[in-house]
């Protein structure tokens, strides 16, 4: 392909690309060989569109292989065969590919076959490909780190697509990027991003500055902004209506801010709207969002039913965490062996904090300190730091360390101080580490004057 047209497509002059390319595979007093490198370019430009083309995908090559028939021995037309025939459905294996660029083919082609981890084995450095294919390089790593969970990673790979890419394309990559973000609960660099794609919504579809300004809400909510994220979200549901599609998680971020500012029964009826606008692989995730409102507002019983639909579903992917919250459901209602068998369920799916928690405090009621201690120790652990999860669990370890007698003071005085910076003013923890905190402190002092 001529670096004239590579240019054309990297600044999305798609038309102008297509042109120039369709005259060099119709020219008529040209060499064999010039109108095959014509049609497989064509091709290429095709796969760019992915389904939307592959008619005119499947043509290109077609004619290519009548001009010459020993086209099929070569590297670029397997490449591109191979991406197209995976599109459609084709689980044959791939071919090989020296070339980064047909690499890059052969890499898409085992994403449309779901084989994400073999494409990133074969996907090439995006430096060593034109900027055109290196944008689309970046973000299929993108997808590839998030199918693996790798948000962060995958919200890298986006922003480095972003930065090879204009346009339209360039407000996909930000806005995947900025998801991302918030997937890692980072608003800071969600928020950046938004900003940068907030210049190119003119280039978007609808449902694009629907998408942008949902996630600005999120990143306000999170950033304790709720009056933006108010805002934002009327923007986002007015354009769904007007024609983007009215989706679940707009409802499901409504709700959110409902939450905020104590209106109950207006959460309640927008998680419903997210309820009636899911689909099927979406329920679990609104009906695990909404038991968990219930469960924070004290309705235990909507809260368990609605945890208990979740589980049903064996696919989704956070029933470790909604296990453990069925768990909190039944110790909060008092059920102990309920809440036993629960939380040790969430344990065998994953390592899960909230689980530990409440097996440390059904120990914890009984006074069986040693027991308690080791599930806190092992929520503390498992929890990132400054979380609830991590923040509670280091204030039972604190409790406990004091309620069998301070056996280790040095280790409950660091702990209480260094819970403190976590606390709101107003929390009630607060009082109680200091005590804690001031005896340990004369224990150890203690100590030290007795040796």
């Amino acid at each position: 392909m001529k670096p004239r047209i590579e240019e054309w497509l990297h600044l999305g002059e798609y038309d102008s690309a297509h042109d120039a390319l369709l005259a060099a595979a119709e020219r008529r007093f040209a060499t064999t060989a010039s109108i095959v490198e014509a049609l497989l370019d064509l091709a290429e430009f095709y796969s760019l569109y992915g389904e939307a083309e592959a008619g005119a995908w499947q043509k290109a090559l077609e004619r290519a292989r009548a001009r010459n028939a020993r086209v099929v021995r070569e590297e670029r037309y397997r490449a591109l065969a191979f991406e197209l025939a995976a599109l459609r459905g084709d689980r044959s294996g791939p071919p090989p590919a020296r070339d980064p660029r047909d690499a890059y083919h052969v890499a898409q082609g085992l994403a449309y076959q779901g084989e994400l981890q073999a494409a990133q084995a074969v996907l090439p450095d995006p430096n060593e490909l034109p900027e055109f294919l290196a944008a689309r390089a970046w973000a299929l790593l993108g997808r590839i780190h998030e199918s693996e969970g790798r948000f962060a990673d995958a919200a890298e790979a986006h922003e480095r697509a972003s930065l090879e890419s204009l346009g339209k394309e360039r407000l996909w990559s930000l806005l995947d990027a900025a998801a991302l973000w918030l997937e890692v609960e980072n608003p800071g660099r969600a928020r950046v991003r938004l900003a940068e794609a907030a210049n190119l919504l003119s280039e978007g579809e609808l449902s694009d500055r629907a998408t942008f300004h949902y996630l600005s809400a999120r990143t306000e909510l999170v950033m304790g902004n709720p009056e933006r994220a108010a805002e934002e979200i009327v923007q986002a549901e007015g354009l769904e209506a007007a024609g983007a599609g009215l989706s679940h998680g707009t409802a499901l971020v409504r709700a959110q801010v409902h939450q905020r500012f104590g209106r109950v029964e207006a959460a309640r009826a927008a998680y419903r709207d997210a309820e009636s606008r899911a689909g099927e692989a979406d329920m679990p995730y609104v009906w695990h969002e909404w038991g968990i409102f219930e469960l924070d507002q004290g309705d235990l019983i909507r809260a368990g039913a609605l945890l208990r639909k979740v589980l049903r579903d064996t696919t989704y992917p956070h029933r470790a965490q909604a296990q453990a919250d069925l768990s909190e459901v039944y110790y909060r209602l008092g059920d102990g062996p309920a809440a036993d068998e629960a939380a040790r369920k969430a344990l065998e799916l994953a390592t899960v904090p909230a689980a530990h928690l409440i097996l440390g405090n059904r120990a914890y009621d009984v006074g069986a300190w040693d027991e308690a201690l080791v599930h806190y120790r092992a929520a503390a652990a498992a929890a990132r730091e400054g979380d609830h999860d991590w923040v509670t669990a280091h204030e039972m370890i604190v409790d406990v360390l004091a309620q069998s007698g301070y056996p280790n003071p040095g280790e409950v005085a660091e702990l209480a101080e260094r819970l403190l910076s976590y606390l709101a003013a107003g929390d009630e923890w607060r009082e109680t580490l200091r005590g804690y905190a001031a005896r340990a402190r004369e224990l150890v002092l203690k100590g030290r004057l007795l040796n």
